[in-house]
């Protein structure tokens, strides 16, 4: 099970990933555990009853803004690319600087503290990308098993 995360985030779609490198510069900056870190975010975030829904209460929650901006920052380093207008661009942290400092300083938290809840999963618990329909084209097109057992 993979890690890493594709997000819809600023101008794109971006993979977010916590290698190591990214955990241990996080933790440093946030001042806690990667556990207490993930504790903390998602404290005030719910499953809904279908199971893929996340509803958060803000007057829930425990998380510092610190803790959102870093782990998107992190989070894009670590992920290290996306795809811009169509294009696969490289994100490399100074990119993700100015990501972090164009879409997440100084505008509400909520988006971005739904984009870290996401990361902070993938990192800890891992994520599992849903499956793309087959279209029904390709499903005829696959052979079947036409054998008769007894």
């Amino acid at each position: 099970m993979p890690s890493s995360i594709d997000l819809k985030f600023a101008d794109g779609d971006y993979t977010f990933a916590l290698p190591l490198p990214q955990i241990n510069e996080l933790q440093r900056k946030c001042d806690i555990g990667i556990g207490g870190l993930f504790g903390r975010v998602t404290k005030g975030c719910f499953l809904g009853p279908d199971g893929k829904e996340v509803f958060i209460d803000p007057g829930a929650g425990e998380f510092y803004a610190l803790d959102l901006i870093e782990t998107i920052r992190h989070g894009l380093i670590g992920g290290g690319k996306g795809v811009v207008n169509g294009e696969e661009i490289k994100v490399t942290p100074l990119i993700a600087n100015k990501l972090v400092d164009a879409y997440v300083l100084g505008q509400p938290l909520r988006p971005s503290w739904e984009i870290a809840v996401s990361v902070l999963a993938a990192c800890v618990m891992g994520y599992d990308p849903p499956k793309k329909d087959v279209p029904a084209q390709e499903r005829a097109a696959e052979p079947t098993d036409t054998s008769t057992t007894p």
